[in-house]
C-alpha cells in the first residue's frame, strides 16, 4: 500500500513538471527525451535532493517500459537518461545527549498540541530509536504485534511483507505499558487487530504524523534535523549503537529487516565514525593535543 502511495506521488510530480514543459495536460506521446530531460532540469532548479530525483527518474523508467512493451510508445525515452548519481554519505546517528534531550522533549507537554499526549510522544522515540523500526512500520504496528512478558518484543512487519521479531529492553516495554492505559482512554476499539499507535482522538497514527510529531520534538529539544526523512535518523541511531556494542552485522541486518546484507554494511562505517568522534572526548586526548 505504501509502495504505491509513493509511485503515485512521484508520477502526481512527473505531471507537474512534464506539464510545466509542454504547457498544456501531458499524454502519452508527450513523453520524449527532450521533453523530460528539460523537466528534469527543471526539477535541478528547483534544487530537488539527489535521492528524490533518482527515485523519480525509476518511476518514470517503470511507467515508459511498460508502456513499451503495451505499444503504447514506440521508443522508450528513458533508455537514454541516466538517474542522477546519489552522494554517498554516512547516515547520521545521534549522541545519548541528543537522545535524552528528545526524550525529555517527549515527556513534556507540547504547548502547541491541542491535545498533548506526551505519553504517545516518548513511545514513539522509544520505538524508533530503541526498536529500529521505519516509520511506516511502526504506523502498521497492532496491539497483538507488542508482546509483554519476561522478553518483551515487537513484531514488526516490513518491506515485502516480511515479518520479523525486534526484542525490546524491559525499560521501553514498561513505557509502552503505561502508554496502553492511556490509549484504552482514547481508543475506539481495543481488538488485537486494531492499531497501537493512535493520536489522542483515537484514529490511527500514519506515517506522516510520526514525521511530523518527530519534527516538533526536534525544534523543542534544539536538535538541527538531519537530511531525509524525519524519523529514519533514530532507526540509524538504533543500527550504529547495535553495531557499537558488537552485535554481528548479521544479527543487525535481521533487526532491521534489511534484504541484502551490503545495506546494513554502511552501518560497520558510520559506528567507525562515531567511535573514532567518541575518543576525542576524554580530557586526556584534549591534553595530549594542547588543546
Amino acid at each position: 500500500m505504501e509502495t504505491a502511495k509513493a509511485y503515485r506521488g512521484d508520477l502526481a510530480s512527473w505531471k507537474r513538471y512534464l506539464e510545466a514543459q509542454l504547457g498544456s495536460v501531458v499524454r502519452v506521446q508527450d513523453l520524449t527525451g527532450p521533453v523530460i530531460k528539460a523537466a528534469l532540469a527543471e526539477m535541478n532548479n528547483a534544487e530537488l535532493a539527489p535521492a528524490t530525483r533518482r527515485r523519480l527518474v525509476t518511476t518514470l523508467r517503470g511507467l515508459c517500459r511498460y508502456l513499451v512493451l503495451e505499444s503504447r510508445l514506440p521508443v522508450d525515452p528513458m533508455a537514454a537518461i541516466q538517474a542522477p548519481r546519489t552522494p554517498s554519505r554516512l547516515p547520521v546517528a545521534f549522541t545519548d545527549g541528543q537522545i535524552s534531550a528528545l526524550l525529555a522533549a517527549a515527556q513534556a507537554e507540547d504547548p502547541k498540541a491541542r491535545p498533548a499526549a506526551p505519553l504517545l510522544d516518548v513511545v514513539i522515540v522509544l520505538i524508533l530509536a530503541a526498536g529500529g523500526l521505519r516509520a511506516s512500520e511502526a504506523a502498521g504496528l497492532r496491539l497483538l504485534d507488542y508482546r509483554p512478558g519476561d522478553e518483551p518484543s515487537l513484531r514488526v512487519l516490513g518491506k515485502g511483507r516480511k515479518a520479523r521479531t525486534v526484542p525490546l529492553d524491559p525499560g521501553v516495554a514498561a513505557q509502552i505499558d503505561i502508554y496502553l492505559a492511556w490509549r484504552a482512554e482514547h481508543a475506539a476499539g481495543d481488538a488485537d487487530t486494531t492499531p497501537l499507535l493512535i493520536r489522542p482522538d483515537g484514529r490511527a497514527l500514519t506515517r506522516d504524523t510520526i514525521s511530523y510529531r518527530i519534527n516538533r520534538l526536534y525544534a523543542r529539544a534544539g536538535i538541527v534535523k538531519p537530511d531525509g526523512e524525519a524519523a529514519h535518523a533514530l532507526r540509524h541511531t538504533y543500527a550504529v549503537s547495535m553495531v557499537d556494542v558488537g552485535v554481528p552485522i548479521s544479527e543487525v541486518q535481521q533487526l532491521l529487516g534489511h534484504e541484502s546484507i551490503a545495506t546494513t554494511g554502511i552501518y560497520l562505517k558510520a559506528s567507525a565514525a562515531h567511535l573514532r568522534a567518541a575518543s576525542a572526548a576524554p580530557s586526556a586526548a584534549r591534553l595530549l593535543t594542547g588543546q
